[in-house]
């Protein structure tokens, strides 16, 4: 049994970030108080009723729809009796700074300007009276029949902006940059969700764009890469945000030339993880130095069930491994890490370290941070060590004993009058600070201002389901996943049932929708032994190995004898059959007469026609025909484009031989395209989408959770 695929990324963690799913209070025309109800996430916000072109942005320029085109524009902020107060509040969120000069009964009329913009009528007759003397005005829907659905999420910012400042209440706050000039960001996984809201509030980006436009690498690449001669200054990062480096990277920092500053701008903690059915809840900083370097292999001599101790370690060089090699082993040395054999199509069998698998006799590490908020399966508990558990508190504190700083960092020769340089110092101010905390980190500062609106609302909404047949499952491939070898079963809003560790599995390539009491083949990789595993009663079904055939059926003089139907059908000759091979064990036949080509798959399951209207090869683009299942397939075309052209890709999806969808990168790179979800590739995130469009689910990639 050989893996059907070449491992790309490894895998992926279910992202959540801090303040994902904060509640936003409504704010209310006519009031100055808050109400404790949720705000509906309505549409974007129409331009206001009277004004047909919409309010003058500022200076003059203005998309048809409505939004900002320069990211440099001055946004103005009027006075009591100008046409607006607000004259932007559609297309940009105002700042507490921006909003500074206005009065409270300017603050009050600005806020209702948002209602009246939609036609909105007041209770109050001063409201009334002073809207009516504004040009654009039209007051048409009584207060009781007003929908605050219409206003767009600028508008919703804008009024808890407003709020905010009638209350007393501040806000962090960070220097404007456009998105061609914001610097290059680099850094550990942990710290990616700080990088991106910097992003989001310098430039105003949704969550999804910022998400494109940073992603980190991991710790040591991260450090290295600002240095490394093998990376171009132009693609060099200006400014890291990561976990303290190795020594490797602290050498090669010494090198002439490679000099950097580094800077503390916050707190975090190696935590330790272990199953919650594990009774053992505390050890000693000396009893884990001790389970690490093989002095103690048995659960029982630490007040446990007489189970051995795997002790899963994290890759040479990432962030927490330097965190290990620093306050727990102290220059002792590691005993040898649990592996996995993993299949190479080179090589064979090789030996990967194994990564944490929760299971009752694992034993982990990761920092405090990515474990809490970017790490969560259910079994998941943290090991409290000499007796404090880490939190926030024990953390800020440093009673709990294994703290750490993490870093912000910037070559010594960056200007000091450049945009990396200017985030570098806010960083440790009080708005940096403020954004630290915030987020759910621990700042090294006290900074408590609160969240800009647009952090705290989430962006995505994930209520939406996979219509899987009833009884079937999702099966994913564990490493691309989750980041450990295994097979993730999952239902249909992508919520993990359960996790089969430490095998593999040919009939999960990345995906594999199955009923829930399928019997699959895999290999156990800690043995290297085969057999078939059942899904619904999650247990080896038997140890039988079964023979692996693949290659006897690509073969296209026996594919022409067993189909002379198919031959006879198109006018065609054996001749004129032919494999095309996408991978070890990806391929198609393809069955060529004057006007099409005809794919069929491996048995002989018709997949789609291609139209050639009687085009040679090298008058058609790139094409690449996979079949998913018995009904559905889909061609990948591919234009690599030149110079003056940017290269695209689209992909024609077919059931049953028709045009059923069109795909293309549009919005993310599509990744995968299964029977009835297909996924996108956003930076660092992969987004599950069914085929109504419909956002399903985000997971992190978990080749960035080996950090």
């Amino acid at each position: 049994m050989k893996k059907r695929y070449a491992v790309t990324l490894a895998a992926a963690l279910v992202l959540s970030l801090a303040g994902c799913h904060t509640q936003e209070s409504r704010i209310h025309p006519d009031e100055t108080t808050v109400q404790g109800t949720g705000t509906d996430q309505g549409s974007p916000a129409q331009p206001d009723q009277g004004a047909e072109d919409g309010p003058d942005l500022g200076d003059g320029s203005k998309k048809d729809d409505g939004t900002q085109t320069d990211d440099k524009t001055v946004h103005k902020v009027g006075k009591q009796g100008d046409d607006y107060i607000l004259p932007d509040a559609l297309t940009h969120v105002y700042t507490q700074s921006e909003l500074a000069g206005l009065t409270r009964e300017e603050l009050r009329l600005a806020r209702n300007e948002i209602y009246a913009r939609h036609g909105r009528q007041f209770n109050s007759d001063d409201l009334n009276q002073y809207f009516s003397q504004r040009p654009w005005y039209q007051g048409t829907i009584s207060p009781d029949r007003f929908d605050d659905s219409v206003l767009g999420q600028n508008e919703r910012d804008n009024l808890k902006a407003i709020q905010d400042m009638e209350t007393g209440k501040t806000v962090c706050e960070i220097p404007k940059i456009g998105t061609e000039e914001f610097p290059r960001i680099d850094g550990s996984t942990a710290t990616l969700p700080i990088s991106q809201a910097m992003y989001r509030m310098a430039t105003g980006a949704s969550g999804m764009e910022a998400e494109s436009a940073i992603t980190h690498g991991k710790t040591t690449q991260a450090w290295m890469s600002m240095v490394a001669e093998y990376v171009s200054p132009e693609r060099r990062p200006e400014l890291v945000i990561a976990y303290e480096p190795g020594e490797q990277v602290l050498e090669a920092f010494k090198e002439p030339g490679n000099e950097v500053i580094m800077k503390p701008i916050g707190r975090d903690a190696l935590v330790f993880l272990a199953n919650q059915s594990n009774p053992v809840h505390s050890l000693t900083g000396s009893q884990i130095a001790d389970i690490y370097s093989g002095k103690i292999t048995n659960w029982k001599v630490v007040g446990g069930k007489d189970r051995k101790i795997q002790a899963f370690q994290r890759p040479a060089e990432s962030g927490s491994q330097n965190l290990m090699d620093k306050l727990v082993m102290k220059g002792k040395k590691m005993a040898e890490a649990p592996v996995d054999l993993i299949i190479s199509d080179m090589e064979g069998l090789l030996e990967e370290v194994s990564a944490y698998d929760g299971t009752g006799d694992a034993l982990g590490y990761s920092v405090y941070y990515y474990a809490r908020n970017m790490y969560r399966k259910p079994e998941l508990a943290f090991m409290a060590v000499d007796g404090v558990m880490p939190s926030s508190e024990t953390i800020r504190s440093k009673s709990y004993p294994f703290v750490n700083d993490f870093y912000a960092g910037i070559r010594a020769d960056t200007p000091k009058d450049s945009k990396a340089y200017e985030l570098f110092e806010w960083l440790t101010g009080e708005d940096g600070q403020s954004l630290i905390n915030g987020l759910g980190y621990v700042g090294i500062g006290d900074g408590a201002k609160e969240l800009p609106g647009n952090l705290l609302a989430p962006d995505e909404d994930f209520t939406a389901a996979i219509p899987l047949p009833e009884g079937h499952v999702i099966l994913a491939d564990g490493r691309y996943l989750f980041g450990e070898q295994g097979v993730g079963v999952f239902d249909s809003h992508m919520n993990l049932l359960q996790f089969i560790g430490h095998v593999d599995c040919d009939d999960v390539n990345r995906f594999l929708e199955c009923s829930r009491d399928a019997v699959l083949p895999m290999m156990d990789t800690i043995t290297g032994g085969y057999g078939h595993y059942s899904i619904g009663k999650n247990q080896w079904a038997d140890r039988e190995p079964e023979e692996d055939d693949t290659y006897s059926y690509w073969d296209e003089e026996a594919f022409a004898e067993s189909h002379p139907e198919l031959l006879q059908k198109y006018g065609v000759t054996a001749e004129d059959v032919k494999v095309r091979f996408y991978g070890e064990y990806a391929g198609v036949f393809v069955i060529t007469d004057r006007h099409a080509e005809h794919y069929y798959g491996l048995d002989g399951t018709f997949l789609l026609d291609y139209e050639t209207g009687g085009k040679g090869e090298e008058e058609l683009p790139s094409r690449y025909v996979y079949g998913i299942d018995d009904h559905m397939a889909y061609v990948e075309i591919v234009d690599y484009g030149d110079g003056n052209n940017p290269g695209s890709v689209q992909y024609h999806i077919y059931k049953d031989g028709r045009l059923m969808r069109t795909l293309t990168d549009e919005g993310g790179d599509v990744s995968d395209i299964e029977t009835h979800f297909y996924t996108r590739s956003n930076g660092n995130y992969l987004y599950f989408y069914n085929y109504q469009d419909e956002l399903c689910a985000k997971f992190l990639y978990g080749y960035y959770g080996n950090d």
